[in-house]
C-alpha cells in the first residue's frame, strides 16, 4: 500500500477500535498491546507493533474508563505509534528511532483524546436528554437515533485524531533527511523508562514519582555502563 492509504487504514482502524472502548461490545480488542497487534498487521509487521503495543499497555495499565474519570485515547494513540513506527522505517529511518518516534507521538496523541473524549461525553449528555424527551413524548425512534448517532461521533472522532495526528505527524518528519540520521540510538530498552518517566511527570502520588524516576536513572546507569 501507499503511505496515503496505510494512514487511511489505520485511522479506519483506529475508528473501529476507539469504539471498543467504551461505546460498543467492550471484548478488549482496544487495550494496547492488542490494538498494536492490529496495528501491525496493517502496516505488515505484527511482530514489531505487538512490541510496541506492549510497552504502551504497561504505561496505560492503570487509567481506565471507570465512572467520569478522564482516560487517554489509548487505543487511538498506538495505532497512530505503531503506524507512525512503520512508515519511518519505510522512509529510511532506523527501527529504534522510528520506535522512539512512535512511541511519544502515541503519548502525544493519547493525552490529546483525553480531551476528545471529555468533549465526546458532554455531547452524548446532550444526546441522552434529547433521547429521553423524545420517548417522554412517545417518540421511541429518538432513542435509536441518538445511540447510532454517539456511535458514529465515536468512531468519526477515531478516524479523524488517528488520520490527522498520523499524517501530520509523519509528512512533517518526511521533511526532515531521515535517511542521513546514522547516529547510534541506545534501543529499544529506552522507550519503556522513557515513556513511564512521562507518566511520572503528570502522577500526583509523589512516592510514585520518585520510584519510576530512581528506576529510569538506574536503567540509564546500566545501560550506558554496557
Amino acid at each position: 500500500m501507499s503511505d496515503l492509504a496505510t494512514i487511511a487504514a489505520l485511522a479506519g482502524l483506529a475508528g473501529l477500535l476507539a469504539l471498543d472502548a467504551t461505546a460498543v461490545l467492550q471484548v478488549m480488542v482496544s487495550q494496547p498491546i492488542v490494538a498494536g497487534a492490529l496495528a501491525g498487521l496493517v502496516c505488515g509487521d505484527v511482530v514489531s507493533g505487538t512490541l510496541l503495543g506492549a510497552v504502551l499497555q504497561l504505561v496505560w495499565l492503570g487509567a481506565l474508563p471507570v465512572g467520569a474519570a478522564g482516560f487517554p485515547d489509548a487505543p487511538v494513540g498506538t495505532v497512530v505509534g505503531v503506524g507512525l513506527a512503520s512508515l519511518l522505517i519505510g522512509a529510511g529511518l532506523g527501527s529504534a528511532w522510528s520506535t522512539a518516534l512512535g512511541i511519544a507521538v502515541a503519548l502525544a496523541v493519547g493525552a490529546a483524546g483525553r480531551n476528545v473524549v471529555a468533549r465526546l461525553r458532554r455531547f452524548n449528555v446532550r444526546l441522552a436528554a434529547a433521547a429521553a424527551g423524545g420517548a417522554a413524548e412517545g417518540n421511541a425512534s429518538s432513542v435509536s437515533r441518538a445511540v447510532a448517532l454517539g456511535i458514529l461521533t465515536r468512531f468519526g472522532a477515531g478516524v479523524a485524531l488517528a488520520g490527522t495526528s498520523l499524517g501530520v505527524s509523519y509528512f512533517a518528519l518526511r521533511m526532515l533527511p531521515l535517511a542521513e540520521v546514522r547516529a547510534g540510538f541506545p534501543g529499544f530498552i529506552w522507550a519503556a523508562p522513557i515513556a513511564a518517566a512521562v507518566v511520572a511527570h503528570g502522577s500526583r502520588k509523589l512516592l510514585e514519582r520518585t520510584l519510576i524516576v530512581v528506576g529510569f536513572l538506574v536503567g540509564m546507569l546500566l545501560v550506558v555502563g554496557r
